[in-house]
């Protein structure tokens, strides 16, 4: 029912939860406030686009040729990390037939509308048409599909549209997730929301999730969230047309529309007629019109706009605001390929796509397996390039790989299909690890990563392909002057970052332990990230989880918010807490290599240093707590190393010295000077060195650079 006009919300965000009822959730009265406070533009598209509204409700005259449709061409971009979210290309198909039938009012239900509402229903004659023709004038299906962690309860629901975007004005976009978190609110039970008219063009478009889409699919078998026979998209079109709810978000609020009855609230199920007759906003008899696409009744008793919704719908769509008017243009539907007579799907080359996904690692001497996973159209012939690697074929749709050495590969993929062809390039997706431990890496083993070469000999897999991950961090450490880090600060949530280290040989140690110096600190109080550590004895092939931490609670070493980009101090127990993982010795046993995971929830930076790996040796060494925390510097040194962090009341007796390879170069005594325990380094060349100190016929192992005699 329409009262004043105010200006309209921005943003709806709606929610079907798991109930009965399948109520929605709504957070739209934050979003439009702040956007009208931050954004004089969209403040001012709200008021020229509700001038243009009031002036086409007086006159009811169309801007369109007469007997025409609205055409609105569409691109779907499926954001999804599981087969479940990837959803077929029938199921998107299946949505725009009911687009389609239901707007123009064509659905066999209409005959379930009350009688009392018949004669105010009234179709929208709008056609939506999937984009034949992409951006760049090349051959599509208007289905997009991209792989990211973003399409699992993304920290903020628009960091999705920063994958795939289309120019709003030529195209209708809807972007398809597996869950959906809203901004200040908890859990993940979003359902979709829309963007009204006049906001930033990259954000305009719709978010919801993909077992919502169609009648069929993964909509029809999903029972938590009921099947809305594709009217949810309905739905959050009403609000991209520049619809409100028919109660106005609001207790007997203004939904802008003259024909709808007066609402006291959303309706939820599915009621009988008459709902609420004669509510106290001031509703008739025949109550409140909850069949309404626009109320929170169930899918299946939702089948009507109004007359005055659609007066509203064609003043959204012919507007200027936000470049609606030129999606139905001759020109751009000839652009983008849905120009009279359309014909879908065209004959395209299909876009290259390959299980596995996001990234292969596997191990040297490995065979690996490519299924060509491709799809928005066809192929004739296809051709694989691995850079050379030995592999099975280079046409067949599965193809093996052979990768004989350790490191990370790249290949592409090419299809043709009749004059057309597509190749992308996979690039570093394939990683290959090293089966043999290094030499140098034995328990009792301390990794404070002071040498650029032992940290590149971790292998980090960044699934997202961004700009952050874990990196070698050198502003900051507990121990020396690098430590490892994620940039999670100017990052999305729930991006997945992964580092996995060399091997390790645990077969001499009983009761293995892992520690590490830990620093994450929170920038909101409901910030979700998480650590976890997995432990493979078998190369990657399967991984046991060791730890896990999350936030905002356990994760956290300070309950102190950072909002700026948090840098800890060096060396400081304040900032860096140790955490100690008791190793299970039935798993953490022989060969050994671990996995750091992280996933982002919206917190400050995350830093590690100081990975020891120790345990009960079988050959009689100790643990390195029961010889203190050695550490050495200056490192690099130049000519004398000193030692520091001592907490044994006994010296090493001795020390032995050892190049890379093993050799001993050097058996020493500890010297005491005015700085303390120190060695005297100084006729050794520049390299790398290992430090073996002996304390009662026990060893210990720390690592430092020799500098030149002129550096």
């Amino acid at each position: 029912m329409k009262k004043n006009p105010p200006l309209f919300l921005l943003f709806v965000l709606c929610s079907y939860t798991a109930v009965a009822q399948n109520q929605f959730n709504c957070s739209s009265h934050n979003i439009y406030q702040q956007m009208l406070e931050t954004d004089p533009v969209f403040k001012k598209n709200q008021e020229v686009l509700e001038f243009e509204t009031q002036a086409l409700e007086k006159t009811s005259l169309l801007s369109k040729p007469a007997n025409a449709t609205y055409i609105i061409p569409v691109v779907f971009h499926i954001i999804y990390t599981t087969a479940y979210g990837n959803i077929s290309d029938a199921q998107i198909i299946d949505q725009i037939a009911i687009l389609n039938k239901e707007f123009k009012r064509l659905q066999a239900d209409t005959a379930l509308t009350p009688a009392a509402f018949k004669t105010f229903a009234a179709p929208f004659d709008v056609e939506f048409r999937l984009a034949t023709i992409d951006p760049n004038g090349k051959c599509t299906n208007g289905i997009n599909r991209i792989y990211s962690p973003l399409s699992n309860c993304s920290l903020y629901e628009d960091d999705i549209k920063q994958l795939s975007y289309w120019p709003n004005n030529k195209y209708l976009n809807i972007w398809l997730t597996q869950s959906m978190h809203y901004s200040g609110q908890s859990g993940c039970a979003g359902g979709g929301y829309a963007t009204f008219p006049g906001g930033p063009a990259t954000l305009d478009g719709i978010n919801i999730r993909g077992d919502l889409i169609g009648s069929i699919g993964t909509s029809a078998t999903n029972s938590g969230w009921g099947n809305f026979l594709g009217r949810y998209l309905i739905h959050e079109l009403g609000h991209w047309f520049n619809l409100r709810h028919i109660w106005g978000d609001a207790v007997c609020g203004n939904d802008q529309v003259a024909d709808t009855p007066p609402a006291q609230n959303s309706n939820s199920g599915c009621p009988n007629f008459p709902r609420n007759p004669f509510n106290t906003c001031g509703s008739n008899g025949n109550g409140e019109m909850f069949t309404d696409y626009m109320d929170y009744t169930n899918g299946s008793c939702l089948n009507m706009f109004t007359a005055g919704q659609v007066t509203r719908m064609t003043a959204a769509i012919t507007s200027t605001v936000s470049g609606r008017n030129n999606l139905w243009s001759n020109a751009n539907l000839n652009a983008t390929g849905t120009s009279n007579p359309y014909s879908y799907p065209v004959a395209c080359a299909s876009q290259p796509a390959v299980l596995q996904v996001p990234d292969i690692i596997a191990c040297e001497g490995d065979s690996v397996k490519f299924t060509d996973n491709s799809y928005g159209g066809q192929v004739s012939s296809r051709v694989w390039d691995f850079g050379g690697q030995p592999s099975s074929s280079l046409s067949d749709s599965v193809v093996k790989v052979l990768y004989a050495a350790p490191g990370v590969y790249s290949f592409s993929l090419t299809n043709n299909y009749q004059s057309s062809s597509k190749t992308k390039a996979f690039n570093n997706k394939v990683y290959i690890l090293p089966t043999a431990p290094d030499p140098n890496f034995f328990v009792p083993f301390v990794e404070s990563f002071e040498l650029p070469s032992d940290y590149d000999k971790w292998t980090v897999i960044n699934h997202d392909g961004d700009s952050r991950g874990w990196f070698l961090d050198t502003l900051t450490a507990y121990t020396g002057t690098n430590c490892i880090s994620v940039n999670n600060y100017s990052g999305s949530a729930p991006m997945i970052d992964e580092i996995i280290s060399p091997v390790y040989d645990l077969t001499a140690v009983e009761n293995p332990t892992l520690t590490f110096r830990l620093n994450f600190t929170l920038r909101a109080s409901g910030n979700t990230d998480q650590l976890q550590i997995f432990i493979s004895g078998n190369c990657g092939k399967t991984w046991t989880s060791a730890y896990l931490k999350a936030a905002p609670s356990v994760l956290n070493t300070s309950t102190a918010l950072q909002t700026a980009n948090f840098i800890p101090s060096m060396g400081s127990d304040n900032d860096w807490r140790l955490e100690k993982v008791n190793l299970n010795p039935a798993i953490a046993k022989g060969l050994l290599r671990f996995k750091f995971v992280f996933t982002s929830g919206g917190g400050n930076n995350l830093y590690l240093d100081d990975i020891n790996i120790d345990g009960d040796n079988t050959t009689g060494l100790t643990k390195i707590t029961d010889m203190g925390d050695i550490v050495l510097y200056p490192n690099p040194a130049g000519n004398i190393l000193h030692l520091s962090s001592m907490r044994s009341s006994q010296e090493p007796e001795e020390i032995e010295v050892h190049d890379l390879v093993g050799q001993k170069v050097k058996v020493d005594a500890i010297a005491e000077t005015g700085q303390g325990a120190s060695i005297n380094v100084s006729e050794l060349t520049a390299g790398v060195y290992f430090v073996h100190f002996k304390l009662n016929g026990k060893q210990l192992t720390r690592k430092f650079v020799k500098l030149g005699n002129d550096d």
